[in-house]
């Protein structure tokens, strides 16, 4: 395939050159956009970047010269706000494009391009001055910032520490989530925040089969935990507390269990569901408070309701925002306690049955964890350790029980059938990872023919 071509071709848009001098601001902004929403299709990332510097960077022709005269136009009529917001859209149009077709690095390509020392050369030429200082100032920009952080690149003016990248997958949601960011950003920040989760499910399976093998403790796959080795006993012990299955059931029969009953009454099933009902003299002061009483006293003028999936759908809501956070938008007292004593597996627990529940509710479940995240970001690693082994327990219990994955423990057959036996280290853990998987494992080892990973 041909990487330019030829002029004619992009004499396809309807207005000629002269119409841009007489037409509006948005007119020249669109010839633009039309230019890249069309060589996207046709070019190969390193002829679209070539096109993409010479036209922003360098204020050169291109292939199309509507373009150039449309830029010209907008900085002519000093109109930097819209430069802004127009080079902007260009970058999340090919960087959606090549994200989704898993090119990272024409990405990466793309965000370095505004770092070469060309744009803080002088010059004599008016427009190019003029473009040259907008430049300036976009890379000083939170805009550029962000950009660089969504390709993947380190950001400039970060005003949080390098550990909560590891967490980006969250911190993408205000980005897709936000109506007033451009579609193509949204969708770029969408795309990279699913890849990010599926990889981070690919690699934990491939690493937990590895470390747990009988062929030894030297896996071929970075750990994508804090957590070390203890990883494989993290998903022994949740496991082990009812099983893979079994929390599922558990959810889907107490679902069934709230058709057609007063929401009353489903305050009451919900608790006991969760393990924190009102009598029980096990769950501490600071659970009950956090949740037991917030919850008698949520939509209380409903109570005689019967059960809606709109009121399923804002209570499980408001009990994942009162285990996360506090009114304030903090660290809930029940969250921070939790931290303090190293008790994290426990309310990853909760916020499980929750999801399991109404798997719709996972978006709320990102964002809140999001806020956590940015509150705790303006500190060392060090001062948050507890909370990202919390991050970490939260991620690797979420990919267990995620919906193409299933995780299940099983009794070496060493071990006699019929004595009860704790210790997990007489179990090994027997994955699926659909497809993806399936796919590698042959890749890594051609003489294993089981389509299912034995841990």
């Amino acid at each position: 395939m041909a990487q330019f071509y030829d002029q004619n071709q992009f004499n396809q848009f309807p207005e000629q050159v002269t119409d841009i001098t007489a037409g509006s601001i948005e007119k020249a902004q669109q010839y633009i956009f039309n230019f890249f929403l069309e060589i996207i299709k046709r070019y190969e990332a390193k002829a679209i970047l070539n096109q993409f510097e010479k036209l922003f960077i360098k204020y050169e022709e291109i292939d199309n010269i509507n373009p150039y005269y449309a830029l010209g136009e907008i900085i002519f009529h000093n109109k930097e706000s819209e430069f802004k917001d127009t080079l902007l859209r260009c970058c999340y149009i090919l960087n959606n494009n090549w994200a989704i077709n898993g090119n990272i690095n024409a990405c990466h390509t793309l965000v370095d391009l505004f770092l070469v020392d060309s744009i803080g050369f002088s010059t004599r030429i008016h427009k190019l001055k003029k473009l040259r200082q907008w430049l300036q100032n976009f890379i000083q920009s939170e805009e550029y910032d962000t950009l660089r952080s969504l390709s993947g690149r380190p950001g400039i003016h970060k005003s949080y520490h390098n550990w909560s990248e590891r967490f980006s997958s969250y911190l993408l949601i205000s980005e897709y989530s936000d109506p007033k960011k451009p579609l193509e950003q949204r969708q770029y920040a969408e795309t990279l925040s699913r890849k990010i989760k599926k990889q981070f499910k690919f690699d934990l399976a491939m690493y937990t089969a590895r470390i747990d093998s009988t062929l030894g403790g030297n896996p071929q796959r970075q750990n994508p935990t804090n957590l070390g080795d203890g990883v494989l006993l993290l998903i022994k012990k949740v496991l082990n507390r009812q099983g893979n299955d079994n929390y599922r059931k558990a959810a889907k029969r107490f679902y069934d269990q709230i058709q057609n009953i007063t929401f009353l009454e489903f305050k009451s099933k919900l608790l006991i569901y969760l393990g924190i009902s009102q009598d029980d003299l096990e769950v501490s002061e600071v659970l009950r408070i956090t949740v037991v009483k917030k919850l008698k006293h949520f939509q209380e003028h409903r109570h005689e309701e019967i059960m809606s999936m709109s009121l399923l759908y804002i209570t499980c809501n408001r009990i994942l925002r009162c285990l996360l956070l506090n009114e304030r938008g903090k660290p809930s007292e029940f969250l921070q306690l939790s931290l303090e004593y190293d008790n994290l597996l426990a309310p990853v627990i909760l916020l499980l049955k929750i999801v399991l529940i109404l798997p719709q509710i996972h978006f709320y479940l990102e964002s809140y964890v999001a806020e956590l995240i940015k509150f705790h970001s303006i500190y060392e690693e060090a001062e948050c350790r507890s909370f990202i082994n919390f991050m970490d327990i939260l991620n690797v219990t979420l990919a267990i029980f995620d919906k193409d994955t299933d995780y299940s423990l099983i009794k070496m057959k060493n071990i006699e059938n019929d004595l009860v036996d704790i210790n997990l280290e007489n179990y090994r853990i027997f994955s699926q990872l659909k497809k993806i998987i399936e796919l590698e494992r042959q890749s890594v080892d051609q003489d294993d023919t089981t389509k299912t990973l034995n841990f």
